[in-house]
């Protein structure tokens, strides 16, 4: 990747859990700027609520937590701001670590995210998570080989490898998320058993494809007004 974004370019790192679970709902979010809340988004909201205060850090032990800090990627074109970010004293002599100044010494960071649900079978969470891991490792020159999810319906951590493999979707995802931002050409709906839990599913009208014009759909549901 050559290319560097300007700040007016840049995409929220939430868009890559909404662009994975339905590039159609991204679409209508970011571009369109629609939005609805359900309890499942309420929840999500509450849940953030409680983690996401102005940037601030504590410490317990040998631990330090950054919570609320500010992050960005030139390169992947993606900004936000961290759930979490603990900081473990690095064991390393020798080359890049995590440096604060409220904090002396060499430090290895480790992002956290927390999540409402459980973990999912797509890479929505970890493709996330990855992204606060790579505007890290740009901002501060260090390498960062893992993360945590932490899960409330379950209320256990799952540990994310930020492995080779994850990386190179993440950067194709924010990839065809700036593509598709750019083009503005509308994504088009598909109906699935996803739609019962999305919010838009009224302002989407998934069904309407199954159709093949938009007549038809009213029609077969009585709507269609002479």
């Amino acid at each position: 990747m050559s290319k560097l974004y300007k700040e007016e370019e840049m995409l929220w790192l939430s868009d890559i859990q909404h662009y994975c679970f339905c590039p159609r709902q991204w679409y209508l979010m970011t571009v369109e700027q629609i939005w609805e809340d359900n309890h499942l988004t309420i929840e999500g909201s509450l849940l953030h609520e409680r983690v996401h205060q102005p940037e601030q850090s504590e410490r317990r032990g040998n631990v330090v937590t950054l919570r609320s800090v500010p992050l960005a990627s030139y390169k992947l074109g993606l900004c936000g701001f961290s759930d979490a970010i603990e900081l473990h004293p690095s064991s390393a002599d020798t080359g890049p670590a995590f440096v604060h100044p409220k904090y002396p010494g060499r430090w290895e960071a480790i992002p956290v995210e927390y999540k409402r649900g459980r973990p999912k079978r797509h890479n929505a969470d970890k493709l996330q998570l990855c992204g606060q891991a790579l505007c890290l490792e740009e901002s501060y020159g260090i390498n960062i080989p893992k993360g945590y999810i932490f899960y409330g319906e379950t209320k256990r951590r799952e540990e994310v490898p930020f492995s080779p493999e994850l990386r190179a979707e993440l950067i194709e995802t924010a990839q065809k998320m700036h593509q598709a931002f750019e083009s503005k050409t509308p994504i088009p709906a598909i109906h699935s058993s996803r739609c019962r839990s999305c919010s838009l599913l009224n302002q989407c009208i998934p069904k309407a494809n199954l159709f093949g014009s938009a007549s038809s759909y009213l029609e077969a549901h009585k709507l269609f007004m002479l």
